[in-house]
């Protein structure tokens, strides 16, 4: 953690309860140029990469404590191009999609057009949401709980002394060699920023510019952070997979 430091910050977080609303947003517009297929689609146990990533992403949510009294799901993809054959798999987990017409205008776009989404939804106002890349097999529930349970406990000291919408921002450090990586939970205080990202260096314009000085680490034993890129990705990962890791 590289330190966190409170001011006062504007109102407009949700408050009347005592545990945030996290939302999801998942970032599944990438073209896998490197891997000359759509990587979302290839096999993972007997589905998809994008159904792994799916699974935990809902599975963690679905253990926490931070559900909004409503009916719908908090969580927004964005696909791109191969839209018509990611929806049915988001939207089976819960996602409602939008679709991302100009992908090779890089990440920042899609983090622009699913923030809004989830800001403008008839859901409880968010008070964080979590970012997560669609290329993450491996990915488990266990990571999903931990960043919002670390979310949470900054967040309730937060609410304590009235300096919502928070500032926090929670990234997972993978493996002993601590790599870090995705998903990265960002609390309300972030999402206009969220929201004009150029280019394709999504949230690390924020987490090493304005909000370095609020990032709480943490760190998760098992090293499986790894997302697919490449053809020698893939293999690697998958080997990994069968041996149980």
């Amino acid at each position: 953690m590289n330190g966190v430091f409170y001011e006062s910050a504007p109102a407009g977080s949700a408050t009347s309860s005592s545990n945030p609303n996290i939302g999801i947003l998942l970032l599944a517009a990438g073209q896998s140029t490197r891997m000359g297929q759509n990587k979302q689609l290839l096999p993972w146990r007997g589905k998809t990469v994008l159904h792994a990533v799916c699974e935990a992403l809902r599975g963690g949510w679905d253990l926490s404590n931070v559900h909004p009294p409503v009916g719908r799901y908090p969580f927004v993809a964005v696909t791109g191009y191969d839209h018509k054959l990611l929806d049915p798999i988001v939207e089976s987990y819960g996602f409602s999609t939008v679709w991302n017409l100009r992908p090779e205008n890089g990440q920042g776009l899609s983090i622009g057009l699913g923030v809004q989404q989830l800001v403008n939804q008839e859901w409880l106002p968010l008070d964080g949401i979590i970012c997560s890349v669609a290329d993450q097999p491996l990915l488990t529930p266990f990571v999903i709980c931990e960043l919002i349970n670390a979310f949470q406990n900054q967040w309730i000291i937060e609410r304590r002394v009235g300096e919502l919408p928070s500032k926090t921002i929670v990234m997972p450090h993978y493996g002993a060699a601590y790599t870090p990586g995705n998903p990265v939970l960002f609390g309300a205080h972030w999402f206009d920023a969220l929201c004009h990202i150029e280019g394709d260096q999504g949230g690390k314009t924020i987490i090493q510019g304005p909000g370095r000085d609020y990032i709480r680490n943490i760190w998760i034993p098992a090293d499986i952070g790894d997302d697919v890129d490449t053809p020698t990705d893939y293999e690697r990962i998958g080997n990994r997979e069968s041996e149980d890791i």
